[in-house]
């Protein structure tokens, strides 16, 4: 039920700031263009994750956009729970984000209940931005409408039928929820600043690199050094091998791409610019 409420909450906003910036927000349930509830996407292995937000540019009821962000939402009481759950998110969203690479998918985790400080340091350095609110906030926000929810490994199953009927038979569900948002702004907004300027991006600038020549091999370290130390002017005869194509946007995120192709460097470069 924490869970559930959890996961309204925090819809609300993030939908809001997609309408604004006209991007596709995708949550599970009806679809028209995929079969199923769940938002199924698959990585670059070929394997399959379900995912609770992803924001699409393009996207439609009916047709898959461009996925420009991957969010998942996560609640767990216990710190024994924290650290699988760490993974899983990880483990499901990255080889995603992989296979979408070009595209700079933002990352994100919305986490609440207990969750140890090096999990969610082990997500901030896989590159997820990390909204989290710890359990007693959660227990302050309902304990303020006279509903007490903390519960710990001791509760009785009396006690959790108590808490259970009282959320059930409380007409000020609305009002905790927006209380649970105005005690948690400064946290909520620093990361809905971070998905916008994902959303709002704009390149800062591109390079091209041209490799020419051709790979020369060595069998000891002395005899490439000694390669190394009289290279000074491309041959004549050097062709392109390559093209090291980069763009740089103004939220501080990079593509790096190579390409054999001169066209596939093109497209590529197309592709980023619509």
């Amino acid at each position: 039920m924490i869970g559930n409420f959890f996961e309204e909450v925090m819809k609300s906003p993030i939908n809001q700031l997609c309408n604004n910036h006209n991007v596709y927000f995708d949550s599970i349930g009806p679809r028209k263009a995929r079969r199923r509830k769940k938002i199924t996407w698959e990585d670059i292995n070929g394997s399959k994750h379900d995912l609770d937000y992803v924001i699409e540019r393009d996207g439609t009821e009916t047709q898959i956009g461009i996925p420009i962000a991957f969010i998942e939402l996560a609640w767990r009481r216990y710190t024994k729970h924290s650290k699988n759950k760490v993974q899983e998110i990880a483990g499901a969203v990255l080889p995603i984000a992989e296979k979408y690479c070009e595209y700079v998918p933002f990352k994100g985790a919305i986490l609440s209940g207990v969750f140890t400080k090096p999990s969610l340091e082990q997500l901030k350095k896989q590159g997820f931005n990390v909204l989290y609110i710890p359990f007693e906030k959660v227990v302050a926000s309902f304990k303020k409408y006279g509903i007490d929810i903390y519960y710990d490994e001791k509760t009785s199953e009396d006690d959790l039928d108590k808490i259970i009927t009282a959320w059930e038979h409380s007409d000020k569900i609305g009002n905790i929820k927006q209380d649970f948002i105005n005690e948690n702004q400064k946290e909520i907004d620093k990361f809905l600043n971070a998905l916008e300027l994902s959303i709002k991006r704009q390149i800062k600038y591109i390079f091209v690199l041209p490799l020419h020549g051709k790979e020369v091999r060595f069998q000891e370290i002395n005899k490439a050094i000694e390669f190394l130390s009289i290279y000074n002017s491309l041959p004549k005869n050097a062709k392109i091998d390559r093209y090291v194509v980069g763009i740089a946007f103004n939220d501080g995120s990079k593509i790096d791409c190579m390409f054999k192709d001169k066209q596939m460097a093109v497209d590529f470069l197309r592709r980023n610019g619509q």
